[in-house]
């Protein structure tokens, strides 16, 4: 790599970067080094907004939304820790069960509208496990590693956001003078 002099760029992906020698590392010290966590809320909703769209789209197309704010929460609080491929799976799954719960009637007049409810999404929880359940100790080893990486991710700014909070507060006392 050293060498290399053509106008190329190159991309690599690592679980593990502490097992590359210091050599590799040394070329991205520019920042060129990102890091890739899971989605938080804001991005979760991003995500399945783009996947409802597209197997239901009379709820959900031209940015349909027919959930209230208190159905998002409750979806994006189970989901939270899921990776993008994840979300995807779960609405695929709903589309599944929903066609294949049709009546060969319904099928033959394929006059049905698909639809999805959160109960459905909410029920795909208990079909897999979620990556930072599954992996959380290699996904935390993955964390601590990545303090000198540039974040992919934006921070998030939706109104589903975890308010961020000091574990603890400081409860100074003050000397009065005199």
């Amino acid at each position: 790599m050293q060498e290399h002099t053509s106008n190329a760029l190159m991309i690599a992906t690592v679980n593990r970067i502490q097992l590359l020698p210091s050599e590799i590392k040394r070329r991205f010290d520019d920042g060129g080094i990102w890091f890739v966590d899971l989605p938080h809320r804001g991005a979760i909703r991003d995500i399945f907004l783009i996947h409802l769209a597209k197997y239901f789209p009379s709820q959900f197309a031209d940015g349909g939304d027919p959930w209230s704010e208190r159905d998002w929460y409750r979806l994006l609080r189970g989901y939270q820790g899921s990776t993008p491929v994840e979300i995807a799976n779960a609405v695929t799954r709903c589309a599944t069960e929903f066609y294949c719960n049709l009546s060969d009637e319904e099928r033959r007049e394929a006059a049905v509208i698909p639809t999805v409810s959160i109960e459905g999404l909410l029920g795909q929880l208990s079909q897999f496990n979620k990556a930072s359940i599954r992996d959380a100790e290699d996904l935390q080893a993955i964390r601590n590693k990545a303090y000198y990486a540039r974040p992919a991710g934006s921070e998030d700014k939706s109104e589903y956001a975890v308010v961020k909070q000091e574990l603890f507060e400081y409860q100074g006392h003050y000397l009065e003078a005199g």
